[in-house]
């Protein structure tokens, strides 16, 4: 009697299991259809919800229209060296050096920048067009070797932004100098390099900037930095522009 007992309660609890055993599912068809979104679906719109909308997007409106500078010229990314990346460089170097402390670089990739720069009034909405990432201005620490082979790559992929107190010339498509401030790169000097996190962690081909020996994140948005640029430049009474300048050379 036992034993039947025994191997009753086995059967119940082997019985118990199967039933708790997770089942599996497979999808066995699909199907969907186009939903237009036209302004049909605003015939029946909600009036407290749309008191809702219209009341921030007044507030928001107001600011992005908000007029901060004027662009003498129309800068444009496009071409061997972006005329946009390389206003937007300077603004770090000038910027950065003057609100927390010395850098000796500034880098920006001719990617993160989503548009042009148009020629006459400059909206923080503008701002929001071109600069159009959350990305942080970080300060990093980086050997002159590591700062050799960024330079080194931008001849392989493309020239991206850097300061006006950089020359750089190529020739044949390799590095034939490159000075800082008047000097030339010491391999194994420190420099101090200012760029977007985004950059700062290798992404977008910068590789080298992942050997940093220090990490500064500075807490303010690359766009909200030329914001506050633009209007510093609005309230010396300047205007806007880029032109051409010797920062590259390039040598066939």
């Amino acid at each position: 009697m036992k034993k039947v007992n025994l191997l009753v309660s086995l059967l119940i609890v082997l019985l118990s299991l199967s039933s708790c055993a997770r089942k599996q599912y497979m999808i066995k068809s699909m199907s969907g259809h186009v939903v237009e979104i036209n302004s049909r679906l605003d015939n029946n719109a909600d009036p407290k919800m749309l008191s809702i909308v219209e009341m921030y997007k007044g507030k928001l409106d107001a600011e992005m229209n908000e007029v901060i500078g004027e662009a003498a010229t129309t800068i444009t990314k496009s071409g061997t060296q972006s005329f946009l990346a390389a206003f937007t460089a300077d603004a770090m170097y000038e910027y950065v050096t003057g609100t927390y402390g010395a850098v000796d670089i500034a880098l920006i990739n001719n990617g993160g920048l989503r548009t042009t720069l148009n020629k006459g009034p400059i909206t923080v909405g503008n701002m929001y067009e071109i600069f159009a990432f959350e990305n942080v201005l970080v300060v990093l620490e980086l050997q002159g070797k590591h700062l050799k082979q960024l330079f080194d790559a931008f001849t392989r992929r493309t020239i991206e932004g850097f300061p006006k107190n950089v020359r750089l010339t190529l020739k044949n498509k390799n590095v034939e100098s490159l000075t800082i401030n008047g000097r030339p790169l010491d391999e194994n000097a420190t420099y101090k390099v200012v760029t977007v996190d985004y950059l700062a962690e290798g992404n977008g081909g910068m590789e080298a900037l992942k050997h940093s020996t220090k990490y500064t994140d500075l807490n303010i948005t690359l766009r909200d930095m030329m914001i506050n640029y633009i209007k510093k430049l609005t309230a010396e009474n300047k205007k806007i522009y880029a032109e051409p300048d010797n920062r590259l050379e390039i040598k066939e």
